[in-house]
């Protein structure tokens, strides 16, 4: 196979998406007027004399609070956590370019199989990890046959573009990625692609299943879901710390208002922005949660499992907390179990 490299990315049809275009928003005119006040009682500091100067400041404390809360929501949801690039331990991974939301030129992985080609495996990480987190289950993975592709998420691993975070981007960027591949494979396209998501790529690969587009509309195998985040809604509640709980009203419509800053082109409800209401996937679905999630807790697996079909092989691991940074013998064999039959010939001396 023939990788894009970083000179000759353009090649590829660029997914560009309308970048949040500044306006004065009320939070910064807000700003503004605190500011001026400051300067004012710096400037001239005869002017805290006048009655009027102090009825001033005392309205501004309540919006200076509300701006101070503002701006904690913004962060907790919006910018994703600082994180460190590391790089990858197998020198297998070959990396190439494409462009994602917005025209924003990304790299992804690729481990190819050294046997049968029929398959395609996407890893996607959660919020807050990256792709060498969870790259001991992607080499497992890649052991029983598959290709496996992996990618850090945007504002994850090292990849920029921290703030203005959602999830709509990273989706945008993963069907980006995706179409670069047929670039790349042109006729020789894997049979089956399926997708592995851990925590909030659990959620991801959910969104991309109940809607799959491309050249891999038809080829979408199933899901692999380990401890997935299955509710926007529950996932920022949890982000919050206990003394903003109480004000979710207010948190719900600096979300809304927002994400519309940010989408201005997409219509998307908090409430709603959760399974089964954007969709719910109708391949088979095998399902790896943590028996004791201390991240996410069992409200989204309760979630979830409310409305899979009793198809769906769902597991309570004792062994496999939440984090990517354990990787039991408990979740590899029923993965393989799982897998194998549907893998086909492919499989067979492998396990």
């Amino acid at each position: 196979m023939t990788l894009i490299m970083e000179d000759d990315y353009g090649l590829l049809s660029p997914h560009i998406q309308p970048e949040a275009r500044y306006s004065l928003t009320l939070p910064h005119f807000l700003t503004l007027i605190l500011m001026l006040e400051v300067i004012m009682i710096f400037l001239i500091p005869t002017w805290m004399s006048n009655p009027i100067a102090w009825v001033m400041v005392g309205l501004s404390l309540p919006v200076l609070a509300w701006l101070l809360f503002h701006r904690v929501v913004i962060r907790l949801v919006f910018t994703t956590p600082e994180s460190v690039a590391k790089k990858l331990v197998d020198p297998r991974w070959s990396p190439f370019r494409y462009v994602g939301w917005g025209g924003d030129v990304k790299t992804a992985y690729l481990l190819e199989s050294e046997g049968v080609k029929e398959d395609l495996v996407v890893v996607l990480h959660g919020r807050g990890s990256s792709l060498y987190n969870v790259e001991s289950r992607a080499l497992h993975i890649a052991e029983l046959g598959t290709n496996v592709i992996g990618l850090n998420l945007r504002g994850h691993g090292g990849c920029d573009r921290r703030k203005d975070w959602t999830l709509l981007k990273v989706a945008d960027d993963i069907e980006a990625m995706l179409e670069s591949f047929e670039h790349e494979f042109g006729e020789n396209l894997p049979e089956r692609i399926w997708f592995y998501g851990h925590s909030v790529g659990g959620f991801l690969s959910i969104w991309l299943g109940a809607n799959p587009t491309g050249w891999w509309k038809n080829r979408l195998a199933g899901l692999i879901l380990e401890s997935p985040a299955t509710s926007f809604p529950l996932a920022v509640e949890s982000l919050l710390p206990p003394y903003l709980r109480t004000f979710k009203p207010w948190v719900r419509q600096i979300l809304r208002r927002e994400h519309e800053r940010i989408h201005p082109d997409i219509s998307i409800r908090y409430a709603t922005a959760q399974v089964p209401h954007f969709g719910m996937p109708t391949v088979p679905v095998l399902v790896l949660q943590a028996m004791r999630d201390d991240r996410l807790g069992r409200e989204h697996y309760n979630l979830l499992t409310s409305h899979l079909g009793d198809d769906a092989s769902i597991h309570l691991l004792s062994s496999q907390p939440h984090t990517s940074g354990v990787d039991s013998e408990e979740r590899k064999q029923i993965l393989e179990k799982w897998l194998k039959p549907r893998l086909g010939d492919v499989m067979d001396g492998l396990i």
